[in-house]
């Protein structure tokens, strides 16, 4: 039984390691999008990044499900406690638990680089808008109407 458990564990790993592989393409292309400035692009891989992280979730659930039956039908605290001579499949799993959390700092890598050419990109955005906005302001005082008199006071 015990062993059919750690079984389904690894099955789980597994699917998540897929959905992270997928993510960690989407990244890769998120970076492409923004580089390119192509929005349209970019809102469709951020719901793709979504839906795998939707997945994960569901993953992530059914693993804990597992990991309580675990503890519970061994009394372990920890995974690390069971003996890999007895549960063959341990050393599996603890491979696959590993390939994860690799996996996992590719992906911060990789978002932490997208969000800073995100804010760069918003940063030099802003700074469009700000030069856009005192032209208007500069080309709004070129074109105004004077109903009066006008001095050109013309002293060397």
């Amino acid at each position: 039984m015990v062993e059919n458990i750690i079984n389904q564990m690894v099955k789980l790993t597994e699917q998540k390691l897929d959905s992270l592989s997928k993510i960690l393409d989407l990244k890769s292309k998120q970076k492409e999008a923004i580089n390119e400035d192509d929005m349209g692009s970019l809102g469709s891989v951020i719901d793709l990044i979504q839906e795998q992280i939707n997945i994960i979730d569901k993953i992530d659930s059914l693993y804990i499900l597992k990991l309580s039956e675990l503890k519970s039908n061994t009394g372990i605290d920890n995974i690390a406690q069971l003996d890999s001579e007895i549960y063959s499949n341990i050393k599996v799993l603890n491979i696959k638990l590993s390939e994860i959390k690799s996996k996992l700092r590719l992906i911060k890598v990789l978002d932490d680089e997208n969000n800073h050419l995100i804010n760069e990109k918003f940063h030099e955005t802003k700074e469009m808008l700000k030069n856009l906005r005192q032209g208007q302001k500069m080309a709004k005082g070129y074109f105004t109407e004077y109903s009066g008199t006008m001095f050109i006071d013309e002293r060397n």
